[in-house]
């Protein structure tokens, strides 16, 4: 069985501590490294043309953005669901929905800053650590938003 198989048949406890685990973990442990990676290839080889300029502040606003995001569901959305105060999270979980439209928004402009996360020629070892961290963090919060909106939140909303 599948991590998305069994997901799709946990209950909402264990679904939410999967996120918390697997997700809201992972993103803390993510950005710092990632903000510090891309401050140095900015500083290092902000003459090139194809340096990400911008990238460090962008993933510093995606961080702020996505901690804040995440401290709702923590201290508002998932203990009202876990205290079986599914109807009253209708509202809760459409602006958690619309935040996940958000940060599909911020993660467009992380491609076009990093133009598709396309290393150039002779890239340096912290230039490409860099892309590869973005393009785990990059698949990790698609799979966090997919996780929320097609599992969680449809159970609460019906998928609206």
């Amino acid at each position: 069985m599948t991590i998305a198989e069994t997901m799709t048949q946990a209950s909402n406890e264990e679904l939410i501590e999967h996120i918390l685990t697997r997700f809201h973990d992972t993103h803390r442990e993510q950005l710092p490294e990632l903000i510090q990676l891309s401050e140095r290839v900015e500083r290092v080889h902000g003459g090139h043309t194809a340096c990400p300029a911008g990238l460090s502040a962008h993933l510093g606003q995606m961080a702020e953005e996505l901690e804040a995001h995440m401290a709702k569901e923590e201290q508002i959305l998932f203990p009202m669901i876990t205290r079986g105060m599914v109807a009253m999270a209708g509202g809760p979980v459409s602006v958690m929905r619309h935040e996940h439209e958000d940060h599909g928004s911020a993660l467009e402009e992380l491609e076009r800053l990093t133009n598709g996360l396309t290393l150039p020629d002779g890239a340096c070892g912290s230039w490409q650590r860099l892309y590869q961290g973005l393009a785990t963090f990059r698949d990790d919060l698609k799979a966090h938003i997919q996780t929320e909106n097609d599992l969680l939140f449809s159970r609460i909303d019906g998928g609206n």
